[in-house]
């Protein structure tokens, strides 16, 4: 895959639900260009639209108008089938919530994404022994969720973001559930993957020491993004 070019485009896009008689703007004309490698925060209060255009930059939502670019191909229109089929070869999810499936280990959670991809089973269970291993599970592979703490699931969760090895990773408020010493190492891994693994990560926060871990941060407000001097 040629690196020219940003990995993410955003052109001029909006995202309006209509609930009921009212008309909500939750994103409105964001452009935005991300580069292959970059560590990007995207900033703003609870309500700006900033976690709204992350689901659409992940293919969790097509947009109401406007183009989103994923590494030069256009994603605003295609079908649900093919939009899970870009999100499990390119993109890597860390959500705040944790979204692990409670009645599955620890290594079933990572192994699962595999299993959507096609992957063998033998390679699948290989490959989620070293990623817990990774991030420093390899004694809790067969707990499940609610026998690991906030920390512990978390690193399941970048485990398992990391499962098809994708070029871009998306977090959502990232250290939202765990204490500060977990959030710090969390973040730290994060910013290691970009540096020496050299993923791509856009990072949705509303908290500035996150914010420092990014090479660049834009700054979302009212679904439009915030100029210097606005």
């Amino acid at each position: 895959m040629s690196k020219e070019g940003p990995v993410i485009e955003l052109r001029d896009v909006w995202k309006i639900y209509q609930m009921g008689e009212v008309t909500v703007e939750a994103v409105r004309g964001i452009s935005l260009k991300v580069n292959h490698g970059e560590f990007l925060s995207v900033m703003g209060p609870s309500g700006s639209g900033k976690s709204t255009c992350m689901h659409m930059i992940g293919c969790l939502d097509l947009p109401t108008r406007g183009t989103i670019l994923l590494e030069g191909k256009d994603i605003s229109h295609m079908s649900e089938s093919e939009l899970a089929q870009v999100r499990g070869r390119t993109i890597g999810f860390i959500f705040q919530q944790f979204n692990l499936i409670p009645t599955l280990t620890a290594l079933e959670n990572v192994m699962l994404p595999m299993a959507f991809q096609g992957i063998p089973l033998n390679e699948r269970r290989s490959k989620a022994f070293s990623l817990l291993n990774l991030v420093g599970l390899s004694d809790r592979m067969y707990h499940r969720p609610k026998e690991l703490s906030g920390g512990q699931q978390q690193r399941v969760a970048i485990a398992r973001s990391l499962t098809n090895d994708p070029r871009v990773i998306l977090a959502d408020e990232p250290t939202g559930n765990v204490d500060s010493t977990t959030g710090k190492s969390i973040m730290d891994y994060l910013s290691k993957l970009n540096k020496e693994e050299k993923k791509t990560i856009v990072m949705v926060t509303h908290d500035p020491e996150l914010a420092k871990y990014a090479s660049r941060v834009v700054n979302i407000y009212d679904g439009k993004i915030k100029q210097k001097g606005d």
